[in-house]
């Protein structure tokens, strides 16, 4: 499944590939969100959850660009690369 692909399918199956298939890369707390990302085929992908009413509200696509500059910070990035 290519990005492209994953963006169009429904919530449900997108946070159903994230949790089957992704692998946990990192995650960050953005005002009420607890943000998780995955790589996840050959692209990045955040869910953001609400963990006061135990919920995900959105599935976001990222590219290696967007993973780097919001990331950099939290994780080695030649992991990435193994």
């Amino acid at each position: 499944m290519n990005r492209t692909d994953f963006q169009r399918a429904p919530l449900k199956e997108q946070v159903f590939r994230v949790l089957e298939s992704g692998k946990p890369i990192s995650d960050r707390r953005f005002l009420y969100f607890h943000i998780k990302l995955y790589a996840l085929y050959d692209f990045f992908v955040e869910l953001w959850y609400i963990p006061t009413v135990n919920k995900i509200d959105r599935v976001e696509t990222l590219g290696i660009d967007e993973v780097l500059d919001i990331y950099s910070s939290s994780f080695n990035i030649s992991d990435l690369l193994k």
